[in-house]
């Protein structure tokens, strides 16, 4: 069995690794090389060391487990790691914001790779065998008085060490249509650093585990931070966009500057791009104002509005499924010889990103041909990728720079849709750094959306009350257009759309014997706008979110059909002993008392409320969860309130507790409202929920208690633990209603007006 320090006599001289200071490119940029270890890890000479990752912050609180993973396998201190994040002339890979565990894969065998390059020195320096020598704090002894730091073996020393890769660099792909709309699929890892370094033991882990505190809330605490919104560049201008009063308006004629009001401003327009720009922010907004108000548009009103929207996606000739998963003749034999069965149908509106703090972005696109990009961005190589197309540029001339700002899970992972282009766009035109920040009301109106869908599901159950069969069928608008809005006003490059639907569902009951998954995918609704309708992008947990719905209340209304306790019915469908055993940890944590819904208590009416209670699981990269849901619904006013929600998690190694316990509840408030609230409206030629009035959100007073239960394996690797909370929310608080009343919802968000309507119901 290979060993950790066995390795490095094992390979001989034939390992190479390279620790030092990239070389800098002509135009001040680091040229980095990826095979070579220098442009992922740095050991300074003052035993400090330095990584490198593409990746940027998303919230998954990356920024600070990555420091612990590197630390670990150097066995140092998280503190003593310094950690670069996504800039794409100084960062080696890059990766979407999914992706983050791969991100820490990268720099897990990169720091195992130099680890051993650094005992094969020490036994060197030391003269002593690789089996005497012992590491802490970056001090490597020889079991007795002698030792030699890390930063002393690489002191004047040109090291070369080759790192293993497979993957294309987005940094290094050509720009094209093709390679953009490849986006979508191939690439999205960037790079991945192969071979089998010997890697700690994860049960003998003494750094990853533990809950070191996130390195940039200091910052953030006393304003030490550049946000996105603070950058500044020398002769910049600040630009404000006058957006089309529709989603299909073309533009007639620009409205009047009054130069003498606004002296330093200007007007800027590309094609039906038209923005105000000014070397004073405020006169940019008053002057953008003044011009807005005597533009004129062409009248467009192509879209079906809000509350004709199912019907809309009904009425749409769907082709044959875009993705299927089973056999059709057999769970159509199975629900025929069923004893009893359940069909339903499901739906859910748009519903938006919604950044707390509308996008910002800075460019400076020079007339060499070269730009730099400053943004809060999620998948920066691909942003990269996606603004070298726009102008018609090598990727390798751009450079993309992460800053702090608001959130947004899947938005930019596709290198789409924010304030990037049109900062790009006016900075070509005008020779000068443009700042572009977009309003709330603007990042509503003309951001991309997570679409509406429906879905008709079957489920068989025997005589026994065992569910024997299932079938769902998915239908929704496409979630990949990240098109940015700025090059298609502009009729500039702007990448195509790959169309498709996600069929990445696992399904956690292998006692169910037959199963057939369908998913249908159309265009953007309204795709024959000029601008592309309404522009669907991926949110967290994107697409099983959604479909998880739907097969959760299945579950729950065939353990109702059986007369069986939900959790109990779970347990009886599935032999998988990781969800079994995180199930039974959260029952017991949560004191439920099994019982068969709706409670005894259940009633459609009445002013006084009355509570429920529901479940939900779902299963999702290697992470296993499970939601629990309490409710107290009026049923005179239609108003439910989630009281508590208990959350259980099993997701391999805990890298860091207190972050993945911050990431899951910001998942369990981002779905709950998701579940009561959020809905995108619009009518026949605009979105119509442009604040936060229209577009309802949680607020910190209906926040339920979140309890959670964070299980830790050293025996299963690791799961994601940023995504997948919000997607329990939805169908184990519909599942509480049901409890609660006896109705069991097919829509979210169950709003008091959609609630009071059910239970009238007859």
């Amino acid at each position: 069995m290979l060993t950790r320090r066995g390795f490095a006599k094992a390979a001989g001289g034939g390992l190479i690794v390279s620790l030092g200071i990239p070389v800098s490119a002509a135009d001040g940029s680091v040229a980095l090389d990826p095979s070579r270890l220098d442009a992922w890890l740095e050991i300074r000479a003052d035993n400090t060391i330095v990584a490198r990752t593409g990746r940027g912050e998303t919230g998954t609180g990356m920024s600070g487990f990555y420091p612990q993973v590197v630390a670990e396998e150097l066995n140092v201190r998280p503190e003593m790691v310094r950690l670069i994040m996504g800039d794409t002339d100084c960062t080696p890979d890059g990766g979407y914001s999914s992706g983050f565990l791969t991100g820490a894969a990268n720099l897990r065998k990169v720091a195992a790779y130099a680890y051993q390059k650094l005992l094969e020195l020490a036994a060197e320096h030391l003269q002593v065998p690789l089996a005497r020598l012992s590491t802490a704090d970056g001090l490597i002894s020889d079991g007795g008085s002698r030792t030699v730091t890390y930063g002393e073996l690489v002191q004047g020393r040109q090291l070369a060490v080759t790192i293993p890769l497979k993957g294309v660099p987005l940094r290094f792909a050509a720009a094209g249509k093709d390679s953009v709309a490849g986006l979508a699929w191939a690439g999205m890892e960037g790079l991945t650093v192969t071979g089998e370094p010997p890697l700690k033991p994860i049960p003998d882990y003494k750094v990853v585990g533990k809950s070191f505190p996130m390195p940039g809330i200091p910052a953030k605490v006393t304003g030490e931070t550049i946000w996105s919104c603070d950058l500044t560049l020398p002769g910049m201008l600040h630009a404000r966009m006058i957006r089309p009063t529709s989603l299909g308006s073309t533009l007639i004629s620009v409205g009047k500057l009054d130069k003498a009001k606004f002296p330093m401003a200007q007007v800027v327009r590309k094609g039906n791009l038209l923005a105000v720009l000014s070397t004073n922010e405020w006169e940019a907004v008053t002057a953008a104002k003044a011009v807005a108000a005597t533009t004129k548009w062409s009248d467009w009103s192509g879209l079906p509005g809000s509350d004709n929207l199912t019907r809309e996606l009904r009425e749409h000739q769907w082709g044959p499924p875009d993705a299927s998963k089973g056999n059709e003749a057999e769970v159509q034999s199975a629900l025929a010889e069923a004893t009893h069965t359940i069909s339903a149908s499901f739906e859910q509106p748009y519903v938006k990103h919604a950044p707390i703090g509308p996008f910002v972005a800075v460019a400076d696109v020079r007339s060499d041909g070269t730009a730099t990009v400053w943004s809060q961005i999620g998948h920066l190589q691909a942003s990269r990728v996606r603004l070298a197309n726009l102008l018609g540029t090598p990727p390798e001339k751009v450079v993309v720079r992460w800053l702090d700002h608001a959130g947004q899970f899947g938005r930019k992972t596709f290198g789409g849709d924010g304030a990037e282009a049109d900062a790009v766009i006016l900075s070509l035109i005008t020779g000068r750094p443009v700042r572009v920040q977009w309003s709330m009301e603007e990042d509503f109106a003309w951001s991309s959306l997570s679409p509406a869908w429906f879905a008709d599901v079957k489920g068989g159950l025997d005589g026994s009350g065992r569910l024997t069969a299932v079938q769902s069928a998915f239908h929704s608008p496409h979630m990949f257009d990240a098109r940015p809005v700025g090059a298609i006003l502009a009729g500039m490059p702007s990448g195509t759309v790959k169309r498709g639907g996600f069929l990445d569902t696992e399904w956690p009951y292998d006692r169910v014997q037959h199963r057939l998954q369908q998913v249908y995918a159309m265009d953007n609704l309204a795709s024959e706008s000029p601008y592309g309708g309404l522009r669907g992008l991926i949110m967290r947990t994107p697409g099983q979110r959604q479909q998880n719905f739907v097969q959760e209340s299945l579950v729950n209304e065939a353990a109702s059909v059986a007369k069986a306790d939900p959790i109990q019915f779970r347990l009886d469908h599935t032999t998988d002993q990781r969800l079994i055993e995180v199930i039974k940890a959260v029952a017991k944590d949560a004191d439920w008392q099994p019982r068969p819904s709706p409670n005894r208590e259940a009633r459609r009416t009445g002013s006084d409320p009355v509570m429920g209670r529901g479940v939900s699981v779902i299963v999702r990269s290697n992470a296993y969860w499970v939601g629990l849901a309490e409710i107290a619904v009026t049923p005179s006013t239609g108003l439910i309130r989630v009281t508590s929600f208990t959350v259980g998690v099993e997701c391999g190694k805990i890298i860091n507790p207190r972050q993945l316990d911050r990431c899951i509840k910001g998942g369990i408030v981002m779905g709950v409202g998701e579940a009561l609230k959020e809905e995108v409206t619009f009518d026949h030629a605009r979105i119509t929920s442009t604040d936060w009035n229209r577009y309802r959100i949680l607020t910190m007073q209906e926040t339920p208690d979140i309890r959670v239960l964070a299980i830790s394996r050293d025996d299963q690797g690791f799961g994601t633990g940023g995504e997948a909370p919000n997607a329990l929310g939805p169908p184990a608080i519909a599942a509480a209603l049901f409890d609660a009343t006896g109705v069991f919802p097919r829509r979210i968000p169950l709003t008091p007006r959609y609630v009071q309507g059910i239970l009238a119901e007859r």
